[in-house]
């Protein structure tokens, strides 16, 4: 028996599987591991929270909220991560409205806690994303499109990067009562679904997730301080309610699985009842499945000893319920009361359908449960767990009130070159060399983050069919980037080496002489006194890398670029011209520190370097959603994102000093963000960028790019490709044998709503139009060079839902 990284157990060979680790519960104490019994899960409860705002929200603290955005906010980052640390917090994300800002903010720093990713994502209906790379952007619907498509579209972007998904307060945007649950309601593939939200009414959410699960949904469920005001400390607070997370280990990446898997139960608060579900589906005395997980059996007689084991702490006096499908409409099928503080129970474990479901809530008088709970009620809720899922043969399947179109089949004539079904591959880069292909990829498995090379040779042969590690140990490995020149490859990535409290990851390069059947010792290239991310790379007369990243060692973020064996340092290009502002006491929003991030480079054969970024400087409040408008002027902004702009600046010869930062995109009116640089066969340049409307949701992501002799004068922004109806995200260019730049991007315009590659090239003084790539599932995340193209896909997973399969495919354009 096993626990597949699809997340379900099967019991009789009816089901193979593979991956992640069983689980079980029965220790409440942060960190302490369990010790359970041969078979039974291995891994670590961690107290968290999973919805948490600060004044990078617009409307993230009381003044704010109380003066409609006029008046100065009293909640910074470290407020809320400090509140999160003393109360014993492990994990925390700050989750607001549709921003990545907080992230780039000095005081986003910990010692303490894992610092997760995190958004709340969305116009209509919000979800919470956590462990993206930047914001998930929420485009808008076709013309005739179902209501749910944008929110889909949402979490296949999400999975693509190995994201978690979650609906937030489904009360307000999925379901009422009354009406039961709506359009949004259909999405699939959904991760978790907030069970407690402490500024809504978690019955009627609870009510809506066993509605899902009896239509087949499978998803775990997590508990969300919705936190935005200090001054209701310690009733509304983050880890107030907690969500208990059962990871493989510490880390960033195994609460991500394990939220993921639905490995979650929820409380009070950190020192609140604590309740856990597990079953013996086999009868051998062995509990190998806790809540979140699936069981797949062969019959639905079940041995005559398989049973539930029930376990609660700190809950003496309370009721402890055990519902089953289909929940709460039918009653418990059991309830206790303990006299103990600790104390389990058995119940015996038959199957009354194909597909069943059984989990645990614990309730007592007193605090409501959350702000719009019923408080008529003769219990609030204190504790509740993800249920524990038994089908018989096979998983079950959404049956959704809108059915998903069908994906549409084809044959892109793409290979598969990094990943399995059931694991996550992604975040691709190509460098081709004569006849060899070299392949780099991060790669999630076992709870931690990888890098990866694999050189593939004229004949699809590439280091005996296996991808080589290069992160070594380090489960912190991500964004690679490769290049290559005759036998040299030279790959680069961000790694924090495994150390991630603090969060600081830095700069690592390794060099193979070898054609990449072997590399050297990894060297380091940040400064090593912050944060340093999202590298790029380039190579300089075939012998020397040049590399740009974002660091934050001086405060801001800012852009640094070395060229390895000619500069003896790093050299900061993008600080020039930024103003800082240090900021008051009296207001959280006060200080500025502008950004510059996800650097592009790109070499001229004359030996020219031109590296490009993304930056805010040129918003009126950097770093922060919405406007505090002067005195006496109306309030606006909203949550519209930062006036990002596309800089860039350029090395004229080696040894030469760098431009001062000139403005490419020059846009006020619109969010230009994650630029890429190719050269032309003539040697001017090629930038290409997302451009999106200061508008907070509802506003489709396109593609624009200029071009420039010298890479100091720019011509106007030309659009690439554009589809009104469509969202095109995450532009690379590269250029052709031809010398003919050629871009490749992802994209919703195909008719099954999934995420396609399409691509376009420059000719003479335009763009081609845009020709689809990919074929089958969804496609995202490609990368380019010389005419090869790797991307993302999902195409061999089996299920729309629980289903983490990602691969890293290869199709070499004509």
């Amino acid at each position: 028996m096993e626990l597949d990284r699809r997340q379900f157990i099967a019991i009789g060979g009816a089901v193979a599987a593979a991956g992640l680790l069983p689980g079980t519960a029965a220790a409440a104490d942060a960190g302490e591991e369990r010790r359970p019994g041969r078979g039974e899960p291995e891994g670590v409860w961690l107290p968290g929270d999973t919805h948490v705002h600060d004044d990078h929200s617009s409307d993230g603290s009381a003044p704010r909220q109380l003066s409609n955005q006029r008046d100065p906010g009293n909640l910074p980052v470290s407020d809320q991560i400090g509140y999160a640390e003393s109360v014993g917090l492990a994990f925390l994300p700050l989750t607001d409205h549709r921003t990545f800002d907080q992230h780039w903010d000095p005081l986003w720093r910990s010692e303490k806690l894992l610092l997760l990713t995190g958004e709340e994502a969305n116009g209509s209906p919000h979800a919470v994303v956590l462990g993206a790379v930047d914001t998930v952007v929420d485009g808008a619907n076709p013309p005739g499109s179902a209501a749910f498509r944008h929110i889909q579209q949402s979490i296949w972007d999400a999975h693509a990067q190995d994201a978690f998904w979650s609906v937030a307060h489904p009360d307000d945007g999925e379901y009422t009562p009354a009406g039961g649950p709506n359009d949004n309601a259909s999405v699939q593939g959904v991760d978790a679904v907030e069970l407690w939200n402490a500024s809504s009414n978690p019955d009627v959410e609870i009510e809506y997730a066993e509605n899902r699960w009896n239509r087949g949904f499978r998803f775990g469920g997590v508990a969300a301080s919705d936190s935005h005001f200090k001054e209701l400390r310690p009733v509304s607070a983050p880890g107030r309610p907690t969500t208990w997370v059962f990871a493989a280990e510490r880390s960033t990446r195994a609460i991500l699985d394990a939220l993921r898997a639905g490995r979650t139960t929820l409380s009070f608060s950190t020192d609140g009842p604590f309740a856990t579900i597990e079953a013996d589906v086999d009868g051998d005395g062995r509990f190998e499945a806790m809540g979140g997980d699936e069981v797949i059996v062969d019959d639905r007689r079940l041995p005559r000893r398989a049973a539930l084991r029930v376990r609660v702490r700190a809950a003496t006096g309370m009721r402890v319920l055990v519902y089953a499908a289909p929940g709460r409409s039918a009653g418990p099928v059991a309830t206790y009361v303990p006299e103990k503080d600790d104390q389990t129970w058995l119940l015996p474990l038959t199957l009354s359908g194909d597909h069943a479901w059984y989990r645990v809530e614990v309730r007592a008088p007193g605090e409501l449960s959350g702000r719009d709970a019923d408080p008529n009620l003769p219990d609030q809720l204190r504790a509740a767990t993800s249920p524990v899922f038994v089908s018989v043969r096979r998983p079950a399947a959404p049956a959704p009130e809108i059915v998903l179109p069908a994906a549409s089949r084809g044959d892109d004539r793409a290979d598969l070159v990094v990943g399995e079904r059931g694991g996550f591959a992604g975040f691709a880069d190509v460098a081709v060399e004569g006849a060899v292909t070299h392949v780099v990829a991060e790669v999630h498995e076992d709870g931690r983050t990888s890098v990866v090379h694999r050189g593939i040779d004229g004949h699809g042969r590439g280091n005996a069919g296996k991808a080589l590690v290069l992160s070594g140990e380090s489960d912190t490995a991500r964004a690679p980037r490769v290049v290559a020149s005759g036998d040299d490859v030279w790959v680069v990535w961000q790694d924090a080496r495994g150390q991630e409290q603090p969060h600081r990851p830095g700069i690592w390069l390794r060099h193979s002489h070898n054609g990449g059947h072997s590399f050297g010792a990894a060297q380091r290239l940040d400064t090593g006194t912050g944060r340093a991310e999202h590298p790029s790379l380039a190579l300089l007369d075939g012998r020397h890398p040049v590399v740009a990243w974002a660091e934050n060692s001086d405060g801001a973020f800012d852009v640094h670029v070395q060229v390895v064996g000619v500069d003896r340092a790093p050299v900061n290009v993008s600080a020039a011209g930024k103003v800082i502002v240090a900021g008051t006491p009296a207001d959280a929003r006060s200080p500025i520190h502008p950004a510059s991030l996800f650097p592009a480079v790109a070499v001229t054969k004359d030996r020219r370097i031109l590296v490009t970024w993304q930056d805010n400087r040129y918003d009126p409040d950097a770093g922060w959603t919405g406007h505090t408008p002067p005195a006496g002027q109306p309030a606006g902004g909203g949550t519209n994102p930062d006036n990002w702009e596309i800089l860039a600046s350029v090395r004229r010869a080696p040894g030469q000093g760098w431009s001062a930062p000139v403005r490419v995109s020059a846009n006020d009116d619109a969010a230009d963000r994650h630029p890429s640089v190719a050269v032309e066969r003539d040697g001017a340049y090629v930038i290409v960028w997302e451009t999106k409307a200061l508008s907070a949701s509802g506003a489709n992501l396109s593609l624009r790019a200029s071009r420039s002799a010298d890479g100091v004068s720019w011509s106007p922004a030309e659009a690439v490709a554009l589809n009104p109806n469509a969202m095109s995200q995450r532009p690379r260019l590269a250029t052709d044998p031809d010398g003919v730049v050629r871009a490749v991007w992802y994209d919703s315009r195909s008719a099954d709503w999934r995420w396609k590659v399409f691509t376009a090239r420059r000719v003479g003084s335009g763009w081609t139009p845009a020709l689809q790539l990919s074929a089958t599932g969804n496609n995202t995340w490609p990368a380019l060079d010389k005419g090869t193209v790797v991307f993302t896909s999902d195409r061999r997973a089996e299920r729309t839902q629980r289903d983490r399969t990602q691969e890293v495919y290869l199709v070499r354009q004509p």
